[in-house]
Protein backbone atom coordinates (compact mmCIF):
# COMPACT_ATOMS: atom_id res chain seq x y z
CA UNK A 1 0.00 0.00 0.00
CA UNK A 2 1.10 3.54 -1.22
CA UNK A 3 1.53 5.62 1.69
CA UNK A 4 1.80 9.95 2.01
CA UNK A 5 3.74 12.18 4.77
CA UNK A 6 1.45 14.03 6.56
CA UNK A 7 1.70 17.49 7.84
CA UNK A 8 0.91 17.60 11.32
CA UNK A 9 -0.17 21.51 11.50
CA UNK A 10 -0.57 22.10 7.07
CA UNK A 11 1.90 23.59 5.40
CA UNK A 12 -0.65 26.45 4.96
CA UNK A 13 -0.27 27.50 8.11
CA UNK A 14 3.43 26.91 8.16
CA UNK A 15 3.27 24.02 9.20
CA UNK A 16 7.05 21.97 10.24
CA UNK A 17 5.87 18.93 11.89
CA UNK A 18 6.11 15.77 9.22
CA UNK A 19 4.80 12.42 10.27
CA UNK A 20 6.47 10.11 7.84
CA UNK A 21 4.41 7.79 5.32
CA UNK A 22 1.81 8.37 7.72
CA UNK A 23 -1.87 7.96 5.24
CA UNK A 24 -3.02 6.10 2.45
CA UNK A 25 -3.82 7.26 -0.44
CA UNK A 26 -7.69 7.78 0.57
CA UNK A 27 -7.37 9.11 3.46
CA UNK A 28 -4.91 11.44 2.19
CA UNK A 29 -7.31 12.56 -0.04
CA UNK A 30 -10.29 13.39 2.45
CA UNK A 31 -7.87 15.18 4.38
CA UNK A 32 -6.71 17.18 1.76
CA UNK A 33 -10.41 18.22 1.09
CA UNK A 34 -10.99 19.76 4.25
CA UNK A 35 -7.57 21.14 4.57
CA UNK A 36 -8.44 23.05 0.98
CA UNK A 37 -11.91 24.44 2.34
CA UNK A 38 -10.15 26.03 5.28
CA UNK A 39 -6.71 27.14 3.93
CA UNK A 40 -9.05 28.39 1.00
CA UNK A 41 -11.93 29.51 2.16
CA UNK A 42 -11.72 30.86 5.57
CA UNK A 43 -8.01 31.98 5.53
CA UNK A 44 -7.37 32.36 1.83
CA UNK A 45 -7.33 36.22 1.49
CA UNK A 46 -5.65 35.91 4.74
CA UNK A 47 -2.88 34.08 3.54
CA UNK A 48 -2.45 35.66 0.22
CA UNK A 49 -1.98 39.17 2.69
CA UNK A 50 0.58 37.59 4.48
CA UNK A 51 2.48 35.60 1.69
CA UNK A 52 1.94 32.22 3.80
CA UNK A 53 3.31 29.22 2.79
CA UNK A 54 1.60 27.68 -0.65
CA UNK A 55 2.48 24.98 -3.53
CA UNK A 56 0.44 27.28 -5.83
CA UNK A 57 1.99 30.72 -5.21
CA UNK A 58 2.61 31.61 -8.74
CA UNK A 59 -1.17 31.07 -9.11
CA UNK A 60 -2.28 34.03 -6.74
CA UNK A 61 -3.41 36.76 -7.15
CA UNK A 62 -1.31 40.00 -6.43
CA UNK A 63 -4.73 42.77 -5.99
CA UNK A 64 -7.94 42.06 -4.04
CA UNK A 65 -10.94 44.57 -5.41
CA UNK A 66 -13.11 45.65 -2.57
CA UNK A 67 -16.14 47.88 -1.76
CA UNK A 68 -15.88 51.30 0.23
CA UNK A 69 -18.97 50.05 3.15
CA UNK A 70 -19.98 53.71 3.50
CA UNK A 71 -20.03 54.46 -0.50
CA UNK A 72 -21.05 50.91 -2.18
CA UNK A 73 -20.57 52.81 -5.30
CA UNK A 74 -16.81 53.33 -4.79
CA UNK A 75 -14.25 50.45 -5.44
CA UNK A 76 -10.98 50.52 -4.89
CA UNK A 77 -8.03 47.95 -6.08
CA UNK A 78 -5.13 47.18 -3.12
CA UNK A 79 -2.11 45.60 -3.31
CA UNK A 80 -2.39 42.57 -1.20
CA UNK A 81 0.75 43.09 0.53
CA UNK A 82 -1.13 46.02 2.00
CA UNK A 83 -4.60 44.78 2.71
CA UNK A 84 -4.40 43.52 6.48
CA UNK A 85 -7.06 40.43 6.00
CA UNK A 86 -7.96 39.54 9.39
CA UNK A 87 -7.61 35.32 10.19
CA UNK A 88 -11.09 34.00 11.12
CA UNK A 89 -10.91 31.29 14.12
CA UNK A 90 -14.62 29.41 15.83
CA UNK A 91 -14.69 30.12 19.06
CA UNK A 92 -16.13 27.24 20.91
CA UNK A 93 -17.11 25.82 23.91
CA UNK A 94 -16.25 21.94 25.80
CA UNK A 95 -16.86 18.96 23.54
CA UNK A 96 -19.96 16.91 23.70
CA UNK A 97 -18.39 14.24 24.88
CA UNK A 98 -16.95 15.78 27.96
CA UNK A 99 -20.01 17.40 29.08
CA UNK A 100 -22.15 13.72 28.83
CA UNK A 101 -24.05 14.49 26.05
CA UNK A 102 -25.56 11.46 23.89
CA UNK A 103 -23.49 11.72 20.81
CA UNK A 104 -26.98 12.91 18.43
CA UNK A 105 -26.52 15.91 19.84
CA UNK A 106 -24.58 18.71 17.89
CA UNK A 107 -23.30 21.74 19.56
CA UNK A 108 -21.69 23.01 16.66
CA UNK A 109 -24.16 25.79 16.07
CA UNK A 110 -23.19 27.43 19.44
CA UNK A 111 -19.51 28.25 17.95
CA UNK A 112 -18.66 31.58 16.98
CA UNK A 113 -16.48 32.96 14.46
CA UNK A 114 -14.54 35.30 15.12
CA UNK A 115 -11.41 37.39 13.24
CA UNK A 116 -8.05 38.00 14.39
CA UNK A 117 -6.21 40.74 12.66
CA UNK A 118 -2.98 43.36 13.03
CA UNK A 119 -4.76 46.51 15.07
CA UNK A 120 -1.27 48.58 13.15
CA UNK A 121 -1.93 47.52 9.70
CA UNK A 122 -5.59 48.14 9.68
CA UNK A 123 -4.91 51.76 10.90
CA UNK A 124 -2.07 52.24 8.22
CA UNK A 125 -4.81 50.66 5.49
CA UNK A 126 -7.83 53.10 6.68
CA UNK A 127 -5.36 56.30 6.72
CA UNK A 128 -4.19 55.49 3.26
CA UNK A 129 -6.76 54.22 1.67
CA UNK A 130 -10.41 56.11 3.34
CA UNK A 131 -12.39 53.13 4.16
CA UNK A 132 -12.95 50.84 6.78
CA UNK A 133 -11.53 47.21 6.37
CA UNK A 134 -13.88 44.27 5.17
CA UNK A 135 -13.21 41.13 4.97
CA UNK A 136 -14.85 38.02 3.47
CA UNK A 137 -14.92 34.80 4.79
CA UNK A 138 -16.51 30.87 4.11
CA UNK A 139 -18.07 30.03 6.71
CA UNK A 140 -16.62 26.32 6.96
CA UNK A 141 -17.23 24.81 10.70
CA UNK A 142 -16.90 21.29 9.91
CA UNK A 143 -13.76 21.64 8.09
CA UNK A 144 -12.19 23.76 10.10
CA UNK A 145 -12.85 21.10 13.60
CA UNK A 146 -12.01 17.77 11.16
CA UNK A 147 -8.59 20.26 10.74
CA UNK A 148 -8.04 20.56 14.49
CA UNK A 149 -9.22 17.00 14.95
CA UNK A 150 -6.45 15.68 12.52
CA UNK A 151 -4.13 18.13 14.23
CA UNK A 152 -4.78 16.77 17.50
CA UNK A 153 -3.81 13.00 16.40
CA UNK A 154 -0.79 13.53 14.72
CA UNK A 155 -0.38 15.42 18.35
CA UNK A 156 -0.80 11.92 20.21
CA UNK A 157 1.02 10.27 17.57
CA UNK A 158 4.41 12.33 18.10
CA UNK A 159 4.80 10.28 21.28
CA UNK A 160 2.54 7.36 21.19
CA UNK A 161 2.46 3.92 18.90
CA UNK A 162 -1.46 3.53 17.19
CA UNK A 163 -1.64 0.83 18.89
CA UNK A 164 -0.97 2.05 22.07
CA UNK A 165 -4.55 3.15 22.59
CA UNK A 166 -7.78 2.99 20.73
CA UNK A 167 -8.65 6.07 18.50
CA UNK A 168 -11.75 8.04 18.97
CA UNK A 169 -11.38 10.78 16.96
CA UNK A 170 -10.67 9.38 13.95
CA UNK A 171 -14.38 8.48 12.24
CA UNK A 172 -15.20 12.30 12.65
CA UNK A 173 -11.97 13.38 10.90
CA UNK A 174 -12.48 10.99 8.41
CA UNK A 175 -16.32 12.21 8.01
CA UNK A 176 -17.80 8.41 9.06
CA UNK A 177 -19.29 10.52 11.74
CA UNK A 178 -20.67 13.81 11.15
CA UNK A 179 -20.80 15.16 14.55
CA UNK A 180 -17.38 16.86 15.47
CA UNK A 181 -18.54 19.12 17.73
CA UNK A 182 -18.24 15.49 20.06
CA UNK A 183 -14.67 15.60 20.05
CA UNK A 184 -13.80 18.93 19.26
CA UNK A 185 -13.84 22.28 21.03
CA UNK A 186 -12.20 24.71 23.04
CA UNK A 187 -11.30 26.77 25.67
CA UNK A 188 -14.13 29.77 25.97
CA UNK A 189 -10.98 32.14 26.58
CA UNK A 190 -7.92 33.61 24.59
CA UNK A 191 -5.18 32.88 25.60
CA UNK A 192 -2.36 35.81 25.55
CA UNK A 193 -0.17 36.08 22.77
CA UNK A 194 3.30 33.75 22.45
CA UNK A 195 5.72 36.19 20.63
CA UNK A 196 7.38 34.42 17.99
CA UNK A 197 5.09 30.79 18.25
CA UNK A 198 2.85 30.68 15.30
CA UNK A 199 1.38 27.12 16.51
CA UNK A 200 1.08 25.61 19.93
CA UNK A 201 0.28 21.63 20.49
CA UNK A 202 -0.06 19.66 23.67
CA UNK A 203 -1.07 16.22 25.18
CA UNK A 204 -2.82 15.80 27.99
CA UNK A 205 -5.21 13.35 29.85
CA UNK A 206 -7.61 12.05 32.65
CA UNK A 207 -8.84 9.16 33.63
CA UNK A 208 -8.23 6.52 36.71
CA UNK A 209 -5.61 3.83 36.77
CA UNK A 210 -8.11 1.40 34.22
CA UNK A 211 -9.01 3.81 31.59
CA UNK A 212 -7.08 7.02 30.50
CA UNK A 213 -8.73 9.17 27.85
CA UNK A 214 -6.01 11.05 25.91
CA UNK A 215 -6.52 14.81 24.80
CA UNK A 216 -4.38 16.95 22.73
CA UNK A 217 -4.60 20.73 23.02
CA UNK A 218 -4.36 22.56 19.84
CA UNK A 219 -3.59 26.38 19.30
CA UNK A 220 -3.31 27.86 15.92
CA UNK A 221 -1.92 31.86 15.99
CA UNK A 222 -0.61 31.60 18.84
CA UNK A 223 1.53 34.51 18.25
CA UNK A 224 -1.59 36.54 18.41
CA UNK A 225 -4.58 36.47 20.95
CA UNK A 226 -6.20 33.46 19.76
CA UNK A 227 -7.98 30.28 21.45
CA UNK A 228 -6.94 26.85 22.58
CA UNK A 229 -8.72 24.27 20.70
CA UNK A 230 -9.07 20.24 22.45
CA UNK A 231 -9.45 17.02 20.44
CA UNK A 232 -10.57 13.85 22.21
CA UNK A 233 -8.52 11.86 20.57
CA UNK A 234 -8.35 8.29 22.10
CA UNK A 235 -8.71 5.95 25.00
CA UNK A 236 -6.74 3.48 26.98
CA UNK A 237 -8.38 0.63 28.58
CA UNK A 238 -7.01 -1.41 30.92
CA UNK A 239 -4.34 -1.13 33.92
CA UNK A 240 -1.59 -2.62 32.27
CA UNK A 241 -1.73 -0.61 29.21
CA UNK A 242 -2.54 2.79 30.95
CA UNK A 243 0.52 2.18 33.35
CA UNK A 244 2.69 1.75 30.28
CA UNK A 245 1.36 4.60 28.24
CA UNK A 246 1.74 7.25 31.02
CA UNK A 247 5.42 5.62 31.38
CA UNK A 248 5.76 6.71 27.68
CA UNK A 249 4.09 10.27 27.87
CA UNK A 250 6.29 10.86 30.93
CA UNK A 251 5.67 14.61 32.09
CA UNK A 252 2.33 15.04 30.20
CA UNK A 253 -0.38 16.80 32.25
CA UNK A 254 -2.37 13.74 33.18
CA UNK A 255 -5.30 14.20 35.71
CA UNK A 256 -5.69 10.69 37.68
CA UNK A 257 -9.43 11.17 38.59
CA UNK A 258 -11.61 9.11 41.24
CA UNK A 259 -13.85 6.38 39.94
CA UNK A 260 -17.17 7.28 40.31
CA UNK A 261 -17.88 10.06 42.95
CA UNK A 262 -18.84 13.68 42.40
CA UNK A 263 -16.78 16.14 40.49
CA UNK A 264 -16.65 19.99 41.01
CA UNK A 265 -16.19 22.18 38.22
CA UNK A 266 -13.10 21.38 35.81
CA UNK A 267 -9.98 23.47 36.02
CA UNK A 268 -9.10 23.33 32.31
CA UNK A 269 -11.53 23.36 29.39
CA UNK A 270 -10.21 19.32 28.44
CA UNK A 271 -11.57 18.12 31.26
CA UNK A 272 -14.46 16.63 31.65
CA UNK A 273 -17.81 18.78 32.88
CA UNK A 274 -19.05 15.85 34.29
CA UNK A 275 -17.63 12.57 35.95
CA UNK A 276 -18.06 10.25 35.96
CA UNK A 277 -18.75 10.59 32.36
CA UNK A 278 -22.35 8.85 31.45
CA UNK A 279 -19.96 6.01 29.01
CA UNK A 280 -17.25 5.50 31.71
CA UNK A 281 -18.08 1.92 33.41
CA UNK A 282 -16.07 0.46 35.39
CA UNK A 283 -12.70 -1.60 33.69
CA UNK A 284 -11.50 -5.05 35.39
CA UNK A 285 -7.54 -4.50 35.54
Amino acid sequence: MELTDEHIVPLALNGQHIIRKASCLVCADITKKFEQDVARGLWGDARTSYDAPSRRKRARKTHITLTDPDNPARRIKVPYSEYPAPMAVYKMGRAGLLEGLPETVDISGMWKIEAISDGEKNKAFEQKYGMKLTARFRHVPASYARLIAKIGYGQILCSLDPGDFTPICIPYMLGHKSNVSFVVCGSPDYAAPDSGKGYGLRTAGFGTPERLMLMAEVRLLANNQSPTHHVVVGEVVGRERVAAVRAKLGDVQIEMLPSALPRAAPATHWMPGCWPLPFWAPVAG
